[in-house]
């Protein structure tokens, strides 16, 4: 009887392996198309499968295979036709699952939308990348070396499930609960910024802060209102100049601003994103609950960019730059509360009344 460690069984095992990663790449470029959105309009699919059920799914037998082949590397002797057996079925039956669920996200946007679509082609690509590290981890020990990637195969395993659960998380959010989710980081996005653009009008002593020896005072190289001016230039970066009266009022203006519209995130979350309705429109021309949702969490997302273009203005000193872009800031972040203003089924609610009151308080 042959060992159960032949060069035939080795070479089977290395062939595996090097066509997993073959595939991997391929689907990870694929992934790469969805998660920018530059995939072509596939026709919908006719009764496709819930891609939530079939990540959760997958991810769960995906952890089961990757635990069998951890066991298997550590186990002594190593055994390749054992571990061959088990990635063989992993990159027959969960790869290419999961890479079906991304497509019917893809195909299905009326239904489910480009965020989750965005987001399952991401955390999917993850899940490939992780496996990719455990493919490696496995050559290595076939070939007698110690871990090729720094990692132990059971720390290799751990991310490996990391991103499993990450995946397998979507059927527990859903795309509602999703959105929520990004919102929030966003609108932490928003707050920071404002504490940030805050602490920068608040400063120090300029006389002091930020004091760098190269210009101090007794430098001889640097004298009177030269040495005031140097100061001035590399103080600017971490603290308002105490000269410049209009522009700090224009801060604490900007930053009042900033702290109303983080609280239009707080209303969003409340009044649209968790009582999202996931079902596409009946009338085709008419926008689903899905692409309603979409340019929402498009226009949340987009704002905080603008936010930190505004906050680079004031960085600069430069006072009507930053009015004009605390001006657009304001704008988009009205075009959101108009956006938003009917709730799912196309009527007022609370959230109408209340966005109205926050335009004209905030925007005018």
């Amino acid at each position: 009887m042959a060992p159960s460690n032949s060069s035939a069984d080795l070479k089977a095992l290395n062939d595996l392996i090097t066509s997993t990663q073959a595939i991997l790449s391929q689907f990870k470029a694929t992934l790469a198309d969805n998660s920018s959105n530059t995939a072509a309009e596939q026709k919908p699919i006719a009764n496709p499968p819930n891609p939530l059920d079939i990540f959760s799914d997958a991810a769960r037998l995906l952890k089961a295979h990757v635990t069998k082949v951890s066991l298997l590397v550590l186990n002594k002797p190593f055994t390749p036709t054992a571990v061959t057996k088990v990635l063989r079925e992993l990159s027959t039956t969960c790869l290419p699952a999961l890479i079906a669920g991304v497509q019917i996200c893809s195909q299905e946007k009326r239904t489910y939308g480009s965020l989750l679509g965005r987001e399952a082609a991401a955390r999917t690509r993850r899940v490939f990348v992780e496996l990719e590290a455990l493919l490696l981890e496995v050559r290595s020990v076939a070939a007698g070396s110690s871990s090729g990637n720094g990692r132990d195969s059971l720390s290799t395993t751990g991310v490996v499930w990391e991103s499993c659960d990450s995946l397998a998380e979507l059927k527990v959010l859903g795309t509602g609960g999703l959105a929520v989710q990004k919102a929030e980081e966003l609108r932490e996005t928003v707050r920071d910024a404002a504490e940030e653009l805050q602490e920068w009008a608040d400063g120090g002593d300029l006389e002091t802060e930020g004091q760098d020896a190269l210009f101090d005072s007794g430098d001889e190289g640097v004298e009177g209102d030269d040495n005031d001016s140097l100061n001035g230039i590399f103080n600017a970066a971490n603290s308002l100049p105490a000269d410049r009266v209009e522009l700090k009022e224009l801060v604490g203006k900007a930053v009042e601003k900033l702290k109303k519209v983080e609280i239009l995130y707080k209303a969003l979350v409340k009044r649209r994103l968790k009582t999202y309705k996931g079902i596409a429109a009946a009338e085709e021309g008419k926008k689903s609950s899905a692409e309603y949702l979409d340019e929402v969490m498009d226009g949340l997302k987009a704002l905080p960019d603008s936010i930190d273009d505004m906050a680079s203005t004031f960085y600069d000193l430069e006072d009507d730059a930053a009015k004009t872009a605390l001006d657009e800031c304001l704008e988009k972040a009205r075009e959101i509360a108009v956006l938003a203003r009917l709730n799912y089924d196309g009527e007022e609610d609370e959230f109408s009344t209340w966005s109205q009151k926050w335009i004209d308080a905030v925007v005018g």
